[in-house]
């Protein structure tokens, strides 16, 4: 019984891990990209984070029932111009855990579906450059029956609705800046027993999970030849409520998450034929509570080209300065 108390500590570090590290292809749902009408780009990335380190609250800890958590993903997804001004973006995850040590195996499968509308509002010359505002909005459900109380679970295992606001300067040189904010509005979570505990007992199986933000701080250049881009990111994540993973006790979908990452991300567009990409991306997680304490690394592959449409329009498909 203790044993699996301190497996079950790992669930809500793992989830926060496996929610937040997807980055399918050059366009994503905070980015600045955005598509022509009637071109499409399909994506399939593979993502690997570990951690042998968690914050249990704001205390970092060991745990040498779980040893090195490694949790690899799969994801595959498409993003298509609905209108110049209006792109639809759709991803799905398949995940694996993993844990280095301990007699309970990790979980793998399919995890939350995502699909996401992206929208330009409206962009101006402004100094040496140009400003750029936009919004996203999307839903993250759960894709398969996984078990959120597993502990090593590859989901939080509730709905996620997630509004986010952009804005993006391009300015000479190849320079751009951008910084964007999310808020998540979340449904329950859907346990497989009819009572829990948290700061108080509940006679349900439905858990009442608090809402959260995010937010992205990017700087970035893309080189004369247009065809190669690197970026810098600082990121953040909170939830609005929750608590603390208690001393020797499980974690808790409901639980406190906060974290704060630095990440490094780059592209190389056109890679040996019109529309093939490649992608890198990493992140470190600097501070946190009552999440794991990670090392993320990631690559992908993509290939954009036009359904429909004028054919010059349509091959005019690479990520530029002025499309970023």
């Amino acid at each position: 019984m203790y044993l699996n108390r301190l497996l079950k500590s790992s669930l809500l570090l793992l989830t926060f891990l496996t929610a937040t590290t997807f980055r399918v292809m050059a366009q994503t749902p905070s980015d600045a990209v955005m598509m022509k009408s009637g071109e499409i780009c399909f994506g399939l990335n593979y993502g690997n984070s570990a951690w042998s380190e968690y914050w249990e609250g704001d205390s970092l800890r060991e745990n040498g029932n779980i040893g090195t958590l490694t949790t690899q993903s799969i994801t595959g997804g498409f993003m298509l111009g609905i209108l110049d001004r209006v792109n639809m973006i759709a991803m799905l995850p398949y995940v694996i855990t993993d844990p280095s040590a301990g007699v309970v195996a990790g979980d793998k499968g399919i995890q939350d579906a995502a699909i996401f509308v992206k929208g330009l509002i409206y962009e101006h010359k402004a100094g040496p450059g140009n400003i750029k505002f936009l919004a996203s909005a999307g839903l993250l459900l759960p894709a398969s029956d996984y078990v959120p109380e597993h502990p090593f679970a590859i989901g939080l295992g509730c709905p996620d609705g997630i509004f986010r606001g952009i804005i993006h300067y391009d300015a000479d040189m190849g320079l751009y800046g951008r910084v964007d904010g999310a808020f998540h509005l979340r449904g329950n979570a859907i346990l497989d027993r009819n009572y829990y505990y948290t700061t108080s007992g509940y006679y349900s199986d439905e858990v009442d999970m608090p809402d959260a933000m995010d937010y992205n701080a990017t700087i970035g250049y893309i080189f004369p030849s247009k065809h190669f881009k690197v970026e810098g990111v600082l990121n953040g994540f909170n939830t609005f409520g929750g608590f603390d993973i208690r001393r020797q006790d499980g974690g808790f979908p409901s639980n406190d998450m906060e974290a704060m990452r630095v990440g490094l991300n780059a592209d190389y567009y056109d890679l040996l034929v019109k529309g093939l990409a490649v992608h890198f991306n990493s992140n470190y997680t600097l501070t946190g509570r009552n999440v794991g304490k990670s090392m993320m690394f990631g690559g992908g592959i993509s290939y954009q080209f036009g359904l429909w449409g004028k054919k010059d329009k349509a091959q005019s498909s690479s990520p530029t300065p002025q499309a970023n």
